[in-house]
C-alpha cells in the first residue's frame, strides 16, 4: 500500500495540468498577453495527454508546435514546477533584426529569417525602404515576408563580419533585389534574393576590403553573380 501510494505520488507529482508562461530573462520592451501561449501549451498537451507527465515531455516537440501556432516564439521550454501539477513554461521571443511596413501591417523578421508580426522587444533599426512601385494586388505581402527572411540572414552574417546594415531599399520595378547600405560607408550594395544570403555577403566583404585597399569608394556595388562583384 505504501508503494502503491508512493508511486501515485510520484505520478501526481510529475502531472501538468495547470501551466503558468513566464518569460526568459532577456528584457522585453512591452508586456504581454499570456493567454494564446497557455492555450498553445494546454493544446498541445490535449494533443499528446501521456506527455502531460514532465518525464515523458518531448520539449522539443513542444517547441516546434508553439512555434507553427505562434510565430513570435522562438523556443518554448519547462522552467520549473511551483506546485503539485503545476508547471512554468518560459518563452523565448524571436529577437527582430529587421521589419517592414506591409499594407499597414508591420512585420519583423530575426536573424534565422523567420518572419513573424508580434514583437515584445525594441523596434529594429533596419526597415526595408520600399523603392519598386509594386502595387499591393500584385502579393506584396508574399514577396514581403520572403524579403523579410532573405535581409535577416543578410544583416546577421554581415554583423558577423564586422559589417552593419542600416538600411535596406527594394529598388524600383523590381521584386527580385535589394539593396543594403552599411554603417559608415556611402556605398550600396546590390543583392539577389534567388541567390544564398551567405554567399553573397562573403562576396561583398571581399569587394569592399579589395576597394577599401585601393582608396575607392563608388556608388554601389554589386554581386548577385556568384564569383563577380561589379561597381560603378
Amino acid at each position: 500500500v505504501i508503494g502503491v501510494a508512493l508511486f501515485l505520488g510520484f505520478l501526481l507529482w510529475q502531472l501538468v495540468a495547470q501551466v503558468q508562461v513566464t518569460t526568459s530573462t532577456k528584457q522585453l520592451a512591452s508586456s504581454f498577453d499570456t493567454a494564446p501561449y497557455d492555450e498553445a501549451i494546454q493544446s498541445y498537451l490535449g494533443l499528446n495527454p501521456a506527455q502531460r507527465l514532465r518525464f515523458a515531455l518531448d520539449q522539443t516537440t513542444l517547441s516546434a508546435y508553439v512555434t507553427a501556432t505562434l510565430p513570435e516564439v522562438e523556443a518554448v521550454k519547462l522552467a520549473s514546477t511551483p506546485g503539485i501539477a503545476e508547471a512554468d513554461f518560459a518563452i523565448t521571443f524571436r529577437t527582430p533584426v529587421a521589419g517592414w511596413q506591409i499594407n499597414s501591417q508591420q512585420y519583423y523578421v530575426d536573424a534565422n529569417g523567420v518572419v513573424f508580426e508580434k514583437n515584445y522587444y525594441q523596434s529594429p533599426t533596419v526597415q526595408i525602404v520600399d523603392e519598386s512601385g509594386v502595387s499591393p494586388e500584385q502579393g506584396t505581402t508574399v514577396v514581403g515576408t520572403r524579403l523579410l527572411g532573405f535581409l535577416g540572414k543578410v544583416v546577421a552574417q554581415a554583423g558577423e563580419r564586422g559589417y552593419t546594415v542600416t538600411k535596406a531599399v527594394l529598388p524600383q520595378n523590381t521584386t527580385r533585389e535589394l539593396d543594403v547600405t552599411l554603417e559608415g560607408a556611402p556605398t550600396r550594395v546590390k543583392l539577389a534574393i534567388d541567390r544564398g544570403a551567405g554567399e553573397q555577403v562573403e562576396d561583398m566583404a571581399r569587394a569592399l576590403q579589395y576597394l577599401k585597399s585601393r582608396g575607392m569608394a563608388p556608388q554601389y556595388i554589386d554581386v548577385r553573380v556568384s564569383g563577380r562583384a561589379a561597381y560603378q
